[in-house]
């Protein structure tokens, strides 16, 4: 599972002083914040900028940010973080930011409120339910998988009504067939918001592209690329299946015909029952290929009267020659 890139999304480098990341989240937080920025798009930007300030802004989350790896235990970490957006910008601002933002903005007459906290900082309550994506392969989603993780979450503590962070380990089961999208839930163990009350923490599937096979539901697609020799007299090919064992494919003169039907140029295959698997079921789909023949750049004067000659009209088959033959 992948983290976002504090950094980038600051636009500081990783060497960056406190006071640059301050000045970068200024500048950023001023020009995204919902109440200022119309776009779509601003609420999702501006909680991402929150979130890595609140990251790069404390020493010990930076430090923790910096070394994903336990050298104890060689696991990589992965931390959830979801800070008060509001509390971190007028922390920063003052709460008289709103009102300007108001003159600036609202029509004539109309002026928009000054900012009036709800509650205090440590009692509103945070975001309830955590999602995070993880990044699967097509051969994992192909065969199935488990993945674990070693997390941090938030813990409301019941003395001090003051956050604490503590470490879990989560397994998760990636089922074949599962698709992109697909959430997995656990519910009640996101980040608490009160003691002994939490959001829950959902994992969402990201299929990786992969560099032979395209998906399109349970159906997999593949170019085979064929010479033009290939393509008129037959060929005996091997495709790799995602869980590494083999599948041939050929096509040469058939066992009722001794005439050969060539390959044209985005001509397709349908293989029953070699593509993905149903989570569910485990039926699996078909596998397509598609032939693209490639074409000599040139040819000899030999070359060519060669072909003339191999296919000159009194050397062809017929089309009733070949349902005879066929019968």
């Amino acid at each position: 599972m992948n983290q976002p890139d504090y950094y980038q999304i600051l636009g500081v480098s990783k060497d960056a002083s406190e006071e640059e990341i301050k000045k970068a989240y200024r500048k950023l937080a001023l020009k995204w914040h919902p109440d200022r920025n119309k776009d779509p798009s601003a609420k999702v930007e501006f909680q991402k900028i929150a979130e890595a300030f609140e990251v790069l802004s404390d020493p010990e989350k930076r430090q923790e940010y910096d070394n994903p790896v336990d050298p104890e235990d060689g696991q990589q970490h992965f931390y959830f973080y979801t800070p008060e957006t509001d509390h971190l910008f007028h922390q920063m601002f003052g709460s008289d930011i709103f009102f300007d933002f108001g003159d600036f903005f609202s029509t004539p007459g109309r002026k928009r409120p000054r900012y009036q906290p709800q509650q205090s900082f440590q009692q509103r309550k945070r975001q309830k339910t955590v999602v995070h994506q993880v990044s699967v392969t097509l051969e994992d989603l192909y065969k199935g998988t488990t993945k674990k993780f070693q997390l941090t979450r938030d813990i409301v503590d019941k003395k001090t009504n003051k956050y604490t962070k503590k470490q879990q380990v989560v397994q998760i089961e990636i089922k074949p067939g599962y698709v992109d999208g697909t959430t997995i839930s656990f519910q009640n163990m996101g980040n608490e918001w009160a003691p002994g009350k939490a959001g829950d923490l959902i994992f969402e599937i990201r299929e990786l592209p992969h560099s032979i096979f395209k998906r399109k539901g349970r159906n997999l697609y593949t170019n085979v690329q064929l010479s033009l020799v290939e393509a008129l007299t037959g060929f005996k090919k091997e495709i790799k299946r995602l869980d590494g064992s083999i599948c041939i494919v050929e096509h040469g003169l058939s066992r009722r015909s001794q005439i050969l039907k060539p390959i044209q140029h985005g001509d397709e295959k349908v293989l029953i029952g070699e593509g993905m698997p149903d989570p569910k079921t485990g039926e699996k789909g078909n596998l397509i290929i598609r032939f693209k023949v490639e074409y000599p750049t040139q040819l000899t004067e030999q070359q060519c009267s060669l072909i003339k000659q191999a296919f000159s009209s009194s050397s062809l088959v017929s089309k009733k020659d070949e349902m005879e033959v066929d019968l």
